[in-house]
C-alpha cells in the first residue's frame, strides 16, 4: 500500500535533498578554519563564524537524512538488501554524524575559557571514552560515508534514477572530501556539483510513486524496522534512565560521580530518541483519509525534532571530559556558555526539545484522529512526556516515562501490524432522533 502520506513525504524529502548541499556550500564558505589555520586558533579568533558554520553544517547533514530516504522511496524488490543497508546507515550513521557537528559549540565555549594545552587535554580525555567512540564517533563516521556513497547507487540499481546520478554524486562528495578545508572557492566545488546532481534527481523523482509494501522488498523491511523501533525506543529510554548517575530517587550533581553510568545513560537516551524516528514515520505512513494531513505534519515535526534532540545527548561526554580536566565548577561555566549560544538555542535546542517531545504526542493524536488507535493511546503518550519532565529525578522515578511511552507505542505498533482502523460506535436510528 502506498498512501498519500508516502507520496507527499517523498516530495518533502526531495526538497531536502536539493537544499542540503546548498547549506553545505554556505557552511564551507563561512568556515573560519580553512587553510593552514589551526582549529583552536580559528574558533577563538572568530567564534561567531565558527558557530554559524557548525549550525549550517549540522542542518546540511540533517536534511540529507530525509533527502536520501526519499531517494530510496521507489526501490522495491530490486536492490532491497542494499537499500536496507543504506537505510540503516542513514538512520543510525548520518543522523549521528549530523549530531557530532554540534559539538563545535562546546569547543567554542571551551576555547574562550582555557588555553590551547587545556583544550587539547579535553579532546584527549573525551577520546578515551568507549561509549563515545563506539556509540557515536564510529557509527557516525562510517554511517555518514556509507550513506553518502551507497544510497545513490542503490537508487540507480533500483531504477529510481539513471546511472549518471551516482557517478556525479560520488564526484561531488569526493570533491567535498578533498577541498572542504581549502579555500572557499575550492571548498564549494563539491557542494555545487552535489546541488546540481540532487536537483536533477529530485526533478526526475517528483512524479515517481514510492514502491508499494504489497510488492515486497525494501518497503516491507522499512515497515518491519519501523514497527520494531516503536517498542525498542521506549525500552532504550528505560535503559538510559536506569543508568543515570545518582540513586533511585535523586540525580547526582556531577557526571564525574559515575563516569561509566553517565556515558551509558547518554548513549541509551540518544539511541532512544533516534529509534523513535523510524517508528513515528511508520505510524503516520499508515494513515489514509481522515487525519492524513495532520499525520504528515505530525510526522515531520516529530522526525526533524527527534533528529535534533537525540544529538544533544552528546554534550554529556563533553561535560564529563571537562569535569575530569577542568573540575566541576569550570566545566559548568563552559557548559552554560555553550548552551547560551543563540544559534545553538534557536537552531538546535528549541526545534529538538519542542519538536521532538511534542511530536511524540502529536503522532499518537494523529493516529487516533485517523482511527488507527483509540484516544487513550495519545493520552498515555502525553502522560509519558509529562512524566519525562516532572519525574526524571532519579533512576526509579525516571522509569515512569518510558513505561507509559512503551505501553502507548506498543499499542501503536500492534495497530500498524494489524492494519485495521478502529470502528466508530454505532448509534441506533431511534436513539439518534
Amino acid at each position: 500500500m502506498t498512501t498519500d502520506i508516502f507520496i507527499r513525504r517523498q516530495r518533502a524529502g526531495l526538497i531536502c535533498l536539493g537544499t542540503a548541499p546548498l547549506l553545505l556550500a554556505a557552511a564551507t564558505a563561512v568556515d573560519p578554519a580553512l587553510g593552514d589555520v589551526g582549529y583552536y586558533d580559528a574558533i577563538r579568533a572568530d567564534p561567531g563564524a565558527a558557530g554559524l558554520h557548525s549550525l549550517l553544517l549540522h542542518w546540511a547533514w540533517l536534511l540529507y537524512v530525509p533527502g536520501l530516504l526519499a531517494l530510496l522511496g521507489p526501490v522495491g524488490r530490486r536492490g532491497a538488501a542494499a537499500a536496507a543497508v543504506a537505510w540503516t546507515a542513514i538512520i543510525f550513521g548520518l543522523s549521528v554524524f549530523a549530531a557530532l557537528v554540534v559539538t563545535d559549540f562546546f569547543a567554542i565555549a571551551l576555547a574562550d575559557t582555557v588555553d590551547q594545552a587545556a583544550f587539547a587535554a579535553h579532546e584527549r580525555e573525551a577520546g578515551t571514552y568507549g561509549w563515545f567512540t563506539a556509540g557515536w564517533r564510529l557509527p557516525g563516521m562510517v554511517g555518514w560515508f556509507v550513506a553518502m556513497l551507497l544510497t545513490p547507487y542503490v537508487a540507480a540499481y533500483g531504477r529510481a534514477v539513471g546511472w549518471w546520478y551516482p557517478l556525479v554524486a560520488t564526484a561531488g562528495f569526493g570533491l567535498y572530501l578533498l577541498f572542504a578545508i581549502e579555500s572557499p572557492l575550492l571548498g564549494i566545488t563539491g557542494p555545487v556539483v552535489l546541488t546540481v546532481a540532487n536537483v536533477l534527481a529530485a526533478t526526475r523523482l517528483w512524479h515517481v510513486t514510492p514502491a508499494p509494501e504489497d510488492g515486497g522488498g525494501y518497503p516491507v523491511f522499512r515497515r518491519t524496522a519501523g514497527v520494531a523501533c516503536l517498542v525498542a525506543a521506549p525500552a532504550a529510554l528505560a535503559a538510559g534512565m536506569a543508568t543515570m548517575p545518582g540513586g533511585a530517587f535523586e540525580i547526582a550533581p556531577s557526571l564525574a560521580s559515575d563516569p561509566g553510568g553517565a556515558q551509558a545513560s547518554a548513549f541509551f537516551l540518544h539511541l532512544s530518541w533516534l529509534l523513535f524516528v523510524p517508528g513515528v514515520l511508520t505510524v503516520t505512513g499508515r494513515l489514509t483519509g481522515r487525519g492524513r494531513v495532520f499525520g504528515l505534519l505530525a510526522g515531520g515535526i516529530a522526525g526533524l525534532g527527534l533528529l535534533n534532540w537525540q544529538g544533544l545527548m552528546v554534550s554529556d561526554y563533553l561535560v564529563l571530559a571537562a569535569e575530569a580536566t577542568l573540575g566541576t565548577e569550570r566545566a559548568t561555566v563552559v557548559n552554560e556558555a555553550a548552551g547560551g549560544s543563540p544559534l545553538l538555542a534557536l537552531g538546535v535546542l528549541l526545534p529538538g526539545m519542542v519538536g521532538g517531545l511534542l511530536g511524540l504526542v502529536l503522532v499518537p493524536v494523529a493516529a487516533a484522529v485517523g482511527r488507527l488507535v483509540r484516544w487513550y493511546v495519545p493520552v498515555l503518550a502525553g502522560l509519558g512526556v509529562v512524566a519525562f519532565f516532572v519525574l526524571t529525578t532519579g533512576r526509579v522515578t525516571g522509569l515512569v516515562s518510558p513505561v507509559l511511552l512503551l505501553v502507548a507505542y506498543a499499542l501503536l505498533a500492534r495497530a500498524v501490524v494489524a492494519g485495521r482502523r478502529v470502528a466508530l460506535p454505532v448509534v441506533a436510528a431511534g436513539a439518534a432522533r
